[in-house]
């Protein structure tokens, strides 16, 4: 049995889907607040989301962006997301040190601001 393990991050883009999702706004790039409070990219994911979710994300990431190369579409740092994962693991890839292990969105949480979406230090403490 894989560990669950829940945090509410903010959604800093998204990326235009493919095949089967070619048409909506489909992986969600994700971050969290850093020591400091900027936001910090620490993953990204497209698991667990419905044909609902999608066609709704894809709307409200719509509204929300701000920037665009073609595929991936930067957005206003508004939106929070509840993520499952196994856990974290170190990482270059990402500026936070730190990626999350098959990450899977739960529910967007439109009652809870950005403010009170997890911390590095919240993601670091699952590796101790």
């Amino acid at each position: 049995m894989k560990p669950r393990h829940t945090y509410d991050l903010v959604v800093v883009a998204v990326e235009q889907g493919s095949g089967r999702r070619k048409g909506w706004l489909s992986n969600i790039h994700l971050a969290a607040r850093g020591e400091d409070g900027e936001l910090v990219m620490v993953g990204k994911t497209f698991k667990g989301m419905t044909d609902e979710m999608l066609a709704w994300q894809t709307r409200r990431f719509t509204e929300l962006a701000i920037n665009t190369d073609g595929y991936v579409v930067q957005v206003r740092p508004e939106q929070v997301v509840e993520i499952a994962i196994d856990g974290v693991q170190r990482s270059t890839r990402y500026p936070g040190g730190l990626a999350l292990r098959f990450a899977r969105v739960l529910r967007y949480r439109d009652d809870k601001p950005v403010s009170e979406i997890a911390t590095l230090s919240d993601l670091r403490r699952l590796n101790h």
